[in-house]
């Protein structure tokens, strides 16, 4: 057979001109690069649930104006000089007593270290502990006691100026006046429902925030506390069933906690001082603190105390529906206090439960209040001075922006630093400087920092009295930490200097870098309530916008919340676009902060109502929006508040509006479903009461349990663990009776002895969360 060579060669070289042609233009329009995700790894759950992929922050403790207590990687309890960048260690991970502790603190001279070990939780921030003291000298352990023996204690502090100790045992204070001492006790209540010097679980939860109710002055010489009883408040009592299989739980144990629910007695609180120097005379009188004369006769709560000098300290007291606030500033010695500002709200509540800040002799205190702005803003929550003298109050800040939180005055250069957002980007945190003298330029200090580029959320620990601070930049890059020092002139400009790297996550970055991750997309909903949603949706990676993908919001939608900022995270949404290509989306309407009040307050005496109407309107307007969102497939889900919010917009969709239904399946973690069954201070300040004469309707509107048929041929799983002492299992047990007395078909998860975070069973949680969205957007998996 003879070849045709000539007729081959002419042949292959039109192919390879035709190849030419075609990769050419292609290599061109892409650069030559190749595909940046080519490759690498979808994230996986166990990514996510172990937390290998979680970025570290600033894991330290300030003890002074230079010292910070940590822990290393290797286990070691480290006291670092920030200002001299050396470092002892305090405790060796080595050390099996003492480095299981889970609490360090120092005392004031650096000689002695409290720790507190074999912890047992109580709430959310409360614990008892044994505590120790030990010589960092000598390396001898004082282990502290009562009567001899110890004991676990509900909390325990160093005097901020000597090594005295101040400690919390069977909810009565003890004072310790040397390491070698013997125990006073203060306060000798016998009832187990009146707690000295730590909170119960109401004040706890929705005020503190803390397992401490107690507070030094300046010099150490008096202290304040607060003093609950809960005689008057009603016992929940909720279940325990023990690990299976133990005998000792063949009938099951109950927990019974003093829990004041919506319209029920609240506990009776009242503030005391004690002179310190006078323990050595025997058991210290103890001086009452009333509250302001203007609500002393009707219930009031106490939400903030601040030393202003010495001897005298400022009291913050609100009536029982939060939105009256009284300051008052009281002797200590003495007793005597007098009202020195009120504040009130007709169409909201009064935000004031943090501790103001204070000049150094107390004839000025800083806090953040609600100011009123140009225009229609309306009002937005600005840093605010306030003469203790006159009684008369001034903004410091103002504008278009909400001031988060006040962190610290500096006596020497009177600069005041605090957190806030900007006008044009609500979703950003920044740190801020300003002088305390009216007229003052506000000046952002890390609007610009060269090693944190790309942050634009942050967060910063201030070393008390100094010039040194850690800045946690969170967001929405990987976060990292730097120490930095300050200096401020004589007009109170302040300066920043680079002082080290404490954290880059390096670790973790080079994790990233082999897998897939979500694009993120922001957006902002013109709403028909003329105010704005904003929107932030995690996609795809290498998302095609020419097909559908199923979309799952994330709600919480709770009063002064948010979802949309601008911090990194990655987590079960991050996992969701990624492995199973589901667009997560965050959405902040009615009723969320960050915006001012105009749009905080149109959920005051609402709830279940205009924030559930906007993750519906928004979700609908996103699938309009976007031809790549399947409006045959979206489904939301939340947890706590959260939880409340996806049920409501399950059950609202498409029953009070002509638009159709959005949504088509929902889950529930842990939700409330009948206000009435909540905490009072929480659901009282954003509702009111539940009688006839204040706000019945509006509860009854709120009530989930009597929406059953609106929950029918619907798809809808409700979860909820239940030893949860926040949000108790009796809240899913009422709509589960309702939905189920009215033949609803639903799908339900109970988590036995898990309390409000389901901590021990996350895997089979967002596991059994996974297979309820993988059914609910297979093809005809709506309902």
């Amino acid at each position: 057979r003879k070849w045709n060579y000539k007729k081959i060669f002419i042949i292959s070289a039109i192919v390879v001109v035709i190849l030419v042609a075609i990769i050419v233009p292609v290599v061109l329009l892409t650069g030559g690069e190749t595909d940046p995700n080519a490759g690498k790894t979808p994230l996986e759950l166990e990514d996510v649930l172990t937390g290998r992929l979680s970025a570290r922050r600033f894991n330290g403790s300030w003890i002074n104006d230079r010292h910070v207590i940590f822990r290393d990687i290797y286990g070691d309890v480290v006291l670092f000089d920030a200002a001299e960048k050396t470092r002892r260690i305090l405790v060796s991970s080595q050390n099996d007593k003492l480095a299981e502790g889970v609490k360090f603190d120092m005392s004031p001279d650096q000689n002695y270290l409290l720790v507190a070990t074999q912890v047992k939780k109580i709430y959310r921030h409360s614990f008892m502990a044994l505590y120790d003291i030990v010589d960092l000298a000598s390396g001898a352990i004082h282990p502290v006691t009562v009567g001899g023996l110890q004991v676990h204690l509900m909390y325990a502090e160093w005097n901020p100026v000597t090594n005295a100790l101040v400690f919390v045992h069977s909810n009565n204070i003890y004072y310790l006046p040397s390491i070698s001492g013997t125990p006073v006790q203060i306060t000798s209540d016998s009832n187990p429902a009146i707690y000295n010097g730590v909170p119960d679980w109401v004040y706890e939860e929705e005020i503190f925030a803390s397992n401490s109710a107690l507070w030094f002055s300046p010099d150490g010489q008096h202290l304040a506390f607060v003093r609950f009883d809960d005689q008057p408040t009603y016992l929940m009592h909720i279940p325990f069933y023990g690990p299976p299989g133990l005998p000792e739980f063949q009938y099951t144990r109950g927990v019974a906690i003093h829990y004041p629910k919506v319209g029920t007695p609240n506990p009776t609180v009242s503030v005391h001082a004690v002179d310190l120097t006078r323990v050595s005379e025997g058991t210290p009188p103890i001086v009452n603190l009333p509250p302001a004369q203007a609500i002393a006769s009707v219930e009031h709560l106490i939400t903030a105390i601040k030393w202003t000098t010495n001897d005298s300290l400022v009291a913050v007291w609100m009536n029982r529906v939060q939105n009256q606030c009284y300051l008052t500033r009281c002797n200590a010695d003495s007793g005597a206090c007098e009202t020195i500002l009120n504040m009130s709200s007709s169409d909201g509540w009064v935000d004031f439960f943090h501790p103001p800040l204070t000049n150094a002799d107390g004839s000025q205190l800083a806090f953040i209040a609600s100011q009123p702005q140009s225009g229609d803003a309306g009002a937005y929550s600005h840093l605010t001075l306030l003469n203790t003298a006159t009684g008369v109050s001034q903004a410091l800040t103002s504008g278009r922006f909400v001031v988060t939180d006040a962190l610290e005055w500096d006596t020497d250069s009177n600069v005041i630093f605090f957190m806030a957002n900007t006008e044009t980007h609500s979703e950003q945190l920044h740190l801020y400087a300003i002088r305390a003298v009216a007229g003052s330029q506000m000046q952002c200090l890390t609007c610009q920092l060269p090693e944190s580029q790309g942050h634009t959320y942050f967060d910063v620990s201030l070393a008390p009295g100094g010039h040194l601070m850690a800045i946690n930049a969170l967001g929405p890059v990987l976060p990292r930490v730097d120490i930095y020092s300050w200096t401020a002139d004589g007009s109170g400009n302040v300066a920043l200097a680079h002082s080290q790297e404490w954290e880059k996550n390096s670790d973790v970055g080079e994790l990233l870098e082999k897998h897939l991750l979500p694009t993120v997309e922001k957006d902002v909903i013109e709403l028909e309530s003329g105010f704005t949603a904003k929107v932030m949706m995690l996609l795809p990676p290498n998302i095609d916008r020419s097909k559908k993908y199923p979309m799952l919001i994330d709600v919480y939608g709770g009063p002064d919340s948010y979802n949309v900022i601008d911090r990194w995270s990655m987590d079960w949404g991050a996992f969701l676009a990624v492995n199973r290509s589901v667009i997560y989306a965050k959405i902040d309407g009615r009723g969320s902060g960050l915006r001012g009040d105009k749009l905080l307050h149109q959920i005051y005496r609402k709830l279940g109502t205009v924030e559930i109407e906007d993750q519906v309107e928004t979700a609908r307007r996103l699938q309009q929006k976007h031809s790549f969102i399947d409006s045959a497939r979206t489904g939301i889900w939340g947890w706590s508040y959260g939880g409340y919010a996806s049920a409501m917009a399950l059950a609202r969709d498409g029953n009070s509006t002509e638009n159709g239904k959005v949504l088509n399946c929902a889950a529930s973690v842990a939700p409330v479903t009948d206000w009435t069954y909540y905490d009072s201070i929480y659901t009282e300040r954003y509702m009111g009461l539940a009688t006839v004469e204040d706000n019945k309707e509006g509860y009854d509107r709120s009530r989930l349990s009597t929406m059953y048929a609106s929950f029918r041929g619907k798809k809808y799983f409700l979860i909820h663990g239940t030893l949860d002492d926040n949000v108790h299992y009796q809240q899913a047990m009422a709509l589960s009776r309702s939905l189920e007395q009215n033949d609803v078909t639903f799908k339900q998860l109970t988590y036995p002895d898990e309390d409000h975070g389901l901590a021990g069973v996350r895997p089979h949680l967002y596991h059994s969360l996974g297979r309820f969205f993988d059914d609910c957007f297979a093809p005809g998996g709506g309902v």
